[in-house]
């Protein structure tokens, strides 16, 4: 008798839609709704991202990138920037969250119009604004010399402050409302519970709504520093030729050099900094997650 590799399933179970035809239909029917979704994705997005991969080795783009001192220092303030951006957002978005967890409803609704306002207006437009409140004869200059804590206009805009000042206004929605989901998710009787106790608001908020809307703050975290990597308009018109962003250089490769080859390669170093960087963040949440549990 010949060795054969037989496929051994325990009675009284079939494999999923086996001998059920309606189970087959739906399974074909789930197929036939996600096909649409699939080739649009090979088609505008793999396909694209593919021949941007197959460009960037093309004439050593990686060697001449890497070795350009202006791409490295661009690549070091899109980190920098990124994360101080990032710590500042979630700060003030959690503390933002807070205040909407606990309005009354007509107060958090109030509240969440002023949240969505930098989704309503243009990134252009708030960069600007934010240009005229920031300049030597603006408001923030005359109202600091006015209660007399300066004597003479100080330097607010064209530098690192007033970029990470834009960057913040930009994407503090993406901070407010994953915290906010995260606290809502909070049942109330715990903190009761907590005071009834004799627990201070403080310990209140230390041991039981800080831990329990930590997802809510990764998530916050994850979010804003992916989409603050690729900020191109405003290091340009808020920051100094020194707080030039990693996308500002692909830019000058792409339209000032025509060296597409280059910007391509420059591209795809910025996806898998970020790839990674969000791969430890996670492993290291993850990590944090498992120590807690023990």
């Amino acid at each position: 008798m010949t060795a054969a590799t037989l496929t051994v399933r325990p009675q009284g179970r079939r494999a999923p839609g086996e001998g059920n035809p309606k189970a087959r239909r739906r399974l074909s029917g789930w197929w036939l709704l996600l096909a649409p979704i699939l080739v649009f994705d090979v088609i505008l997005f793999l396909t694209p991202l593919g021949k941007l991969v197959a460009s960037s080795f093309a004439d050593n783009a990686y060697q001449r990138v890497l070795e350009d001192p202006l791409v490295l220092r661009s690549l070091a303030n899109t980190l920098s920037i990124s994360l101080a951006s990032t710590i500042v957002t979630v700060v003030l978005g959690y503390v933002i969250a807070l205040v909407l967890w606990r309005a009354g409803n007509i107060a958090r609704v109030v509240l969440f119009a002023v949240v969505l306002l930098p989704f309503w207006t243009g990134i252009l437009v708030k960069n600007f604004a934010w240009a005229v409140l920031l300049q030597d004869n603006g408001i923030v200059n005359a109202f600091l010399q006015g209660i007399g804590l300066t004597s003479a206009p100080i330097e607010l805009l064209h530098n690192r402050f007033a970029v990470i000042v834009g960057l913040v206004h930009c994407l503090l929605p993406y901070a407010v409302f994953p915290i906010f989901s995260s606290l809502t998710a909070i049942d109330d009787r715990l903190g009761l519970a907590a005071r009834s106790l004799g627990a201070r608001e403080g310990s209140v908020f230390r041991r039981i709504t800080l831990p329990l809307s930590a997802p809510g703050i990764s998530a916050a975290g994850l979010l804003v520093f992916i989409i603050s990597t690729g900020f191109f308009i405003t290091p340009v018109v808020m920051g100094g030729p020194g707080d030039m962003m990693i996308a500002n250089q692909i830019d000058y490769y792409a339209r000032q050099l025509t060296d597409f080859s280059g910007a391509a390669a420059l591209a795809v170093v910025l996806t898998v900094m970020v790839s990674i960087m969000v791969a430890v963040y996670q492993r290291v949440l993850k990590a944090g997650g498992q120590h807690e549990d023990n």
